[in-house]
């Protein structure tokens, strides 16, 4: 009994003290994070696309870069990449905590995806209608068997790759084989 009212103050102070940098951590990082410059300086391969998140020619060629010049909304990568949800918060600053401790031990490597899916409930956050317009009655959003696509936004609406706006950044050789993959088996 006594060994463990030794150790009871680690076995209690331990778990408080991770839960506090933890939190104190994200506070940081939220901060930082309202800065798009502060994302690039860690992660490299994304300067290109930063420099896309801006005109280029005063075009809009990604979609990012549409959200970016959106009125006078500037969208800032975190308010994508952090997902809707307060649990997709928790497991994206578990795994940029991860990756940080990584970066300071030199064995950092760039991801080249998303380690982990955001899904459709990060768009649903300020789309909220899901691409749904009732000005144009055969828009594809409207048309019923759309409704329910087992497809997450992004897969055909392509958030880096240049696209276009006449487009509504989609692109053919994307979005192509995706309609295909329904329509076949209708036919």
């Amino acid at each position: 009994m006594r060994r463990l009212q030794r150790w009871l103050p680690f076995l209690v102070g331990l778990p408080l003290l991770g839960a506090a940098t933890f939190g104190a951590g994200i506070v940081v990082t939220d901060h930082l994070e309202d800065n798009n410059t502060f994302c690039t300086s860690c992660h490299p391969l994304h300067e290109k696309k930063f420099a896309e998140f801006h005109p280029v020619q005063g075009q809009r060629v990604t979609l990012a870069a549409a959200h970016n010049l959106e009125g006078d909304k500037h969208v800032k990568c975190i308010e994508c990449h952090i997902g809707a949800t307060v649990t997709d918060k928790m497991v994206i600053k578990a795994i940029a905590a991860r990756d940080t401790v990584a970066y300071f031990l030199g064995q950092f490597q760039e991801p080249t995806h998303l380690r982990y899916a955001l899904g459709n409930r990060t768009c649903l956050k300020c789309h909220a209608t899901g691409g749904q317009n009732p000005e144009q009655e055969d828009a594809f959003h409207n048309t019923a068997h759309h409704h329910n696509m087992p497809l997450i936004c992004y897969e055909c609406h392509t958030v880096h790759p240049p696209a276009t706006t006449a487009t509504r950044f989609l692109q053919h050789n994307t979005v192509q084989p995706l309609c295909d993959a329904c329509h076949r088996r209708t036919e």
